[in-house]
Formats: C-alpha cells, structure tokens, sequence
C-alpha cells in the first residue's frame, strides 16, 4: 500500500514546501479587457473493499477533478460579458475504476469539455449560450462543509464504479447505479438568471447533449436559490425542478441546503431528491465543523449519511455513512485530504449483497 501512497504524498509534501505561489495568472489589455487562466491538479489514493478483494489505484478525483480552464471578460459599459473554456485533463478518475474495467490512466474525449460559453451580464440579471451548467447543476450538492473534496452528496463520484456482489460473484448492480443524487448536468444550452432580489434568484435553462452519442432528449430545468449572511450565520440553499424529453418524460426533483454558525464553525447540510417515475429517492445529512486550529490555513471535519430507496427496483434499500477531513495550507495553495464511506445495499429478491467501502486520501492543488 506504501508504494501506491507514495505518488499522492510526494507531490504534496513537495509543494508544501515551497513558498506561496501567488502570482495571479491575470492579464490585463488596455481596453479593460483580461484573461485569466487557472485549473487544479487532484492525485488520489483509491482503496476499496467490496468484502471480497481490495482494489488499490492512484487516480484522479471525481469530487473535484483535475482541469485548465481561462475566463475573457469584456466590459461593456455597465454590462459585462464573459467567455469561459474549461476542461478535464481526461485522467482515470475515482468515478470510474471498477473491478472489471482497466481504464486508461489517461484517456481524454470530448466530453471532458466542461464548459465553452459565453455570458451577458448586467441589472437585467445574466444569459448564459453554450456548453455550461444547466439550471440545476449543483442544487442538489450545496455544501458550505469544507469537506466536499473527500465526500458529498453524490456518492457514486467516490467509487461509482464498483459493483456489489452478490455472495462472491459480481451483481451488476453498482454504486452509481443505486447511489444517485439526481443533481443537474452541463449540456449545450442558452439559461437565464434573474438578477438578486434579497438574496433569492431564479434560473431556467433548456439543453441538448452535444458531446455524448446516442442522445437526442431535450432537457429542460429551473432552480431557485437563496443566500444569507451576517456576523452569526451563513446560509445557502436551493430547489430545482427538471425534466427530459425522449421517448419517455422523465422527472427529477432536488433541494439542498448548508447552514453554518460562524462563531463556532459548526455547521448542517442537507439535501434531498426524488428521480420520480420510480427511478428512486433520498435523504441525505452532514454534521461538520471548520475552524483554524493551525497557521497554515482553515481545518474542516465532517460525518455524513445518506439513506435512499427504490433504485434500480421498487423496495431497495441504499444506506451509506462516511467521515472526511480537509486541512487547507492557504500559501500553497493546496488542500490536502481524507475520507472513509461504507456503502450497503439490498432490495427484495434473495440475493445476498455484501457491504462495500471505499478510502480516498490525496491533495488539491489550484492556481
């Protein structure tokens, strides 16, 4: 396990070590225009346990994976638009790695294109065109924990891949599958916020899938957000609604919210879904907290479970708990990471499921 450690622990230890990258990768014309560049680099150390064998990888991470992207802003008067590309490096991923399938460790396509748009923005609120967050993606993943990078709600991005057996043989039914958050997707399309009105704000989108194959649905979806904050409190919650039209509507209906006490660092997340047309439901909660117990920069621990039913067939049962920690070092910009989940299924056929789980421990570096 040591040898596997190694290549997730040397870079960080490398990188701490250095002074602070600070430099901003901001360039500025004349005009007012600029260009900024950024991305991340997220080496994971994967283990999981599917209560027959353990399967080591270093990879990427899923929770937050590798990217380069660069944002163009140009003023125009009081309005601005913006030209944002953003992709994945295409790396073999935590969401991927299965015990069947030896992928890549480098496999890049075009549906690592996370987004290529424009946006036009001013009092009017803001119109985004291109191949961007639909108007739910990531309602139902608000989470103001600090720990997100090791574990949140969408569970299949820890070890998606990986199927439960049945006995000792492979089910075919796998964490992705019984495990969904249901949260919105990025697609090409053309979206519209509102401007804030007391810290709430609407948004509508309609999309197609441009970079997958074999999809000709057209997906529609709303949200509503809010915000808050003073000297006590944090708050950020959101309710989406979306639909897709193939040759059958499918329904999705998502809320999540995050509180935080800021004296403290104590802080509540919650999230729920309904995939409707019995595609299954959840309920999900973390109790964390964050605070600075060292210079280096903000520590944040959180446990967190998830209880969901009716996947993949009707009376299933999909049970999961998982314990993270996050420690920053602001100078280096790196977050250096660790999370534990166990992952139960069962439904109301005899078979015999066993119990699975999964350790990610890695770092995150931006700039």
């Amino acid at each position: 396990m040591s040898s596997r450690i190694l290549p997730v622990l040397a870079p960080a230890l490398c990188l701490a070590a250095f002074p602070a990258f600070s430099e901003d990768l901001t360039f500025t014309h004349p005009s007012g225009a600029t260009v900024k560049f950024y991305g991340q680099i997220v080496p994971t150390y994967q283990s999981v346990d599917d209560g027959e064998q353990t399967y080591d990888s270093v990879v990427d991470n899923s929770n937050s994976s590798s990217r380069v992207g660069m944002w163009v802003d140009v003023p125009n008067g009081e309005n601005l638009l913006r030209f944002n590309l953003e992709v994945s490096l295409g790396l073999k991923n935590t969401a991927d790695t299965s015990q069947t399938e030896d992928e890549d460790w480098i496999d890049w396509q075009r549906t690592d294109i996370r987004k290529l748009e424009g946006v036009y923005s001013g009092n009017f609120g803001a119109i985004w065109f291109g191949q961007g967050s639909m108007a739910t993606d990531g309602a139902a993943e608000i989470d103001n924990s600090g720990t997100s990078l090791a574990g949140y709600a969408n569970l299949p991005d820890t070890a998606g891949g990986f199927e439960f057996r049945d006995g000792a043989a492979l089910s075919g039914i796998s964490i992705g599958d019984v495990f969904k958050d249901f949260d919105g997707g990025r697609r090409f399309r053309i979206r519209y916020d509102t401007p804030d009105f007391s810290g709430f704000t609407f948004s509508a989108a309609y999309g197609q899938e441009v970079l997958a194959e074999d999809d000709d649905a057209d997906y529609y979806d709303a949200a509503l957000r809010y915000a808050y904050q003073n000297d006590m409190i944090e708050a950020d919650a959101a309710l989406g609604y979306a639909w897709k039209n193939d040759e059958d509507t499918t329904e999705q209906l998502i809320a999540s919210g995050s509180l935080t006490h800021l004296p403290s660092g104590m802080n509540l997340t919650l999230a729920t879904g309904d995939g409707k047309d019995d595609a299954g439901s959840y309920g999900y909660v973390k109790l964390g907290w964050s605070g600075d117990l060292w210079d280096y920069g903000k520590t944040a621990v959180s446990i967190d479970y998830f209880d969901g039913s009716d996947y993949v067939s009707a009376g299933s049962e999909s049970k999961s708990w998982g314990v993270q920690a996050v420690q920053t070092f602001a100078e280096q910009n790196i977050d250096a990471y660790i999370g534990y989940r166990e992952f139960a299924y069962d439904d109301e056929t005899d078979a015999d499921y066993q119990d699975m789980s999964a350790f990610l421990m890695g770092m995150r570096w931006k700039f």
